[in-house]
């Protein structure tokens, strides 16, 4: 698959900044807090497949910040039961080394507005880690390993901080969900997703559900 990207290059309060942003169609992707530290994410088939982009992206840009904007403001009527709010938040994956100071995010984003950038392509396949299993994943269950998820929910944003590895391992949860999403509700009426707890940090808890608004206005008429 293959996504196309704007480039923003540029300095703030001393520091250099360098952001990536998808410009696929973001409307279907929602994202909220379920509970204290406990995340969930939503989209549909393509949504979910590029999602899994936006993972591996994240993973292979150390230096660079990807922010997924131009998502609807508000959550759907059917995931209100699943939020705190219905405001829908953006969502920013960067690594733990860039070290960004969150309390800055509105000057920066104001900031980041204003400029052009230039246009960039990700090539990705959505399921090169779909086939990892237990030996995978073991070393996360660990207390002392700190290379995981950590999430911060402000102004609206989502922010998912990681590093190259725990950021490949997740991208592989999206893909087969996106497969078999469609048909479960179908067939159960309720969501399919996946829990990434092991992947986040202590104490935080992050979810990727399937949820196709169309699907569901659909079978809410029947």
């Amino acid at each position: 698959m293959k996504i196309q990207l704007i480039q923003k290059d540029f300095c703030f309060q001393s520091r250099n900044y360098s952001f990536l942003i998808p410009t696929f169609d973001t409307s279907n992707i929602f994202s909220c807090e379920f509970d204290k530290d406990i995340y969930m994410i939503f989209g549909n088939q393509r949504s979910l497949q590029y999602l899994a982009g936006i993972m591996l992206l994240a993973a292979e840009n150390k230096d660079k910040i990807i922010y997924l904007t131009n998502m609807q403001k508000n959550l759907p009527e059917h995931l209100h039961r699943f939020s705190q709010h219905t405001n829908n938040n953006e969502i920013v994956l960067l690594h733990h080394s860039l070290q960004l100071n969150i309390s800055a995010w509105k000057n920066l984003k104001h900031k980041l507005n204003k400029l052009k950038g230039n246009m960039k392509s990700f090539i990705f396949n959505p399921r090169k880690f779909t086939n990892l299993d237990y030996n995978n994943y073991k070393h996360f269950n660990f207390s002392e390993n700190k290379d995981k998820i950590l999430i911060r929910c402000k102004y609206n944003t989502l922010f998912l901080i990681g590093s190259k590895m725990v950021f490949e391992y997740a991208s592989g949860t999206f893909e087969p969900l996106s497969r078999t999403g469609a048909s479960y509700f179908l067939k159960y009426k309720g969501h399919d997703h996946d829990h990434l707890d092991i992947l986040t940090n202590r104490n935080q808890g992050l979810c990727i559900d399937f949820y196709d608004q169309d699907l569901w206005d659909k079978q809410a008429v029947k």
